[in-house]
């Protein structure tokens, strides 16, 4: 058995996604699977604001 890093959840070894929460286990990825549900308003703006910038600086050249 092992602990689920995100909800502490103990699972069974060989699996994969922890039935609780929904965190993928395995030891590469340690980043939570839906980061881009936890970004601010001002954060998707500026990430909107930068696309639409580089857009317009790539069409430029």
């Amino acid at each position: 058995m092992k602990t689920c890093p995100n909800c502490g959840e103990i699972v069974p070894v060989k699996t994969k996604v922890c039935p609780n929460c929904g965190q993928i286990l395995g030891g590469r990825n340690k980043y939570k699977q839906n980061w881009f549900k936890e970004l601010t308003p001002t954060e998707i703006f500026l990430i909107i604001l930068g696309s639409i910038m580089l857009g317009v600086f790539l069409v430029a050249l």
